[in-house]
């Protein structure tokens, strides 16, 4: 195996570390898991989306998701609706404190990265950002993240 592969692998479970649920300085996502704020994320950016459609986004089974789901319900951060255009249908919309903490925890992590790039030429930021997204289409594309 190319260790070039496996370098890029280790720098990513790294990275993933810093940016998961543990943060920096000790710092976490408010009162979210990882998979309840990348839930709620997905809930934020999708107007009417179902559970069924976060589990498929998130590759989580419908049972597990909906416990996610619940979570968030319990803690204020969505609520459970039915659908506008298919009253058989759940969708799950954020609520203003959903809204919030997501708006919070992007600008957060966003201040972290500005503040560990600053020293970086626009140039290079802009490599970067291209290479993680021929990272993340290329994995997509293999069907690993729907």
């Amino acid at each position: 195996m190319d260790s070039n592969i496996t370098e890029i692998y280790s720098l990513i479970q790294d990275l993933s570390w810093y940016f998961g649920n543990q943060g920096f300085d000790g710092e976490c996502y408010e009162d979210l898991s990882l998979v309840e704020y990348m839930a709620l994320k997905k809930v934020c950016g999708t107007k009417n989306i179902t559970i069924q459609d976060i589990g498929v986004a998130l590759n989580i089974t419908k049972s597990g998701v909906s416990k996610v789901i619940d979570r968030l319900e319990e803690k204020n951060y969505v609520l459970r609706e039915r659908s506008s255009e298919d009253g058989r249908v759940c969708c799950v919309q954020p609520t203003k404190r959903g809204l919030n903490a997501v708006k919070k925890i992007s600008d957060q992590y966003s201040k972290y990265l500005m503040e560990a790039l600053d020293s970086v030429q626009q140039d290079l930021l802009s490599n970067i950002k291209d290479v993680l997204e021929l990272l993340y289409s290329s994995i997509r594309e293999k069907g690993y993240i729907k």
